[in-house]
């Protein structure tokens, strides 16, 4: 198992262990350390006064990790606005060694294709190319890079449920 893989399973056992503190505090900390590397990651976990909105953060030699429930923790890239209207309910963000990254999640009451087109015409005029496009039943997908050098791009998913519109913003730069 790689180090990250076993830093994020063991995030996501400590978020969970988060869920349900109706206090806005600290809930756990500490250092975990890879029995393989012998490498360490530090760990803190909050909880909001709701139970609903708590984060993760996770710290190494190489970077630094918070993700969690809420807007708070919802970050869009550089030159990227929200869908008008749509609540941003969660995500992360992530640096280290070899860039910055992150995902966001929203939700809004519009069309998928109205969604998509929205952040579509922000990567181009962020100098990007859409390089995909899918449609798979209700969700449409796009993603889009940074001309030539292949360390920037975006990932927008919408989904369509009813009249609301259920979605991701993932992205990443070098």
């Amino acid at each position: 198992m790689t180090r990250i893989s076993v830093i994020a399973l063991a995030a996501s056992a400590l978020l969970l262990a988060a869920c349900g503190s109706k206090s806005e505090s600290e809930v756990a900390s500490g250092t975990y350390t890879d029995p393989e590397t012998g490498q360490t990651a530090d760990y803190k976990i909050t909880s909001s006064d709701d139970g609903e909105s708590g984060k993760v953060s996770i710290k190494t030699e190489d970077g630094e990790m918070v993700f969690g429930g809420g807007a708070d923790n919802a970050k869009l890239p550089a030159g990227f606005a929200p869908y008008p209207g749509s609540k941003m309910t969660g995500g992360f963000s992530a640096s280290g060694t070899e860039g910055t990254g992150g995902m966001a999640s929203f939700e809004v009451d519009a069309k998928a294709a109205d969604v998509i087109a929205h952040f579509r015409k922000q990567a181009e005029a962020a100098g990007m190319k859409v390089t995909s496009e899918i449609k798979s039943g209700d969700t449409m997908i796009i993603g889009a890079e940074k001309s030539g050098d292949g360390q920037g791009g975006v990932q927008i998913t919408a989904t369509q449920t009813g009249s609301q519109v259920n979605g991701t913003i993932t992205h990443g730069g070098g």
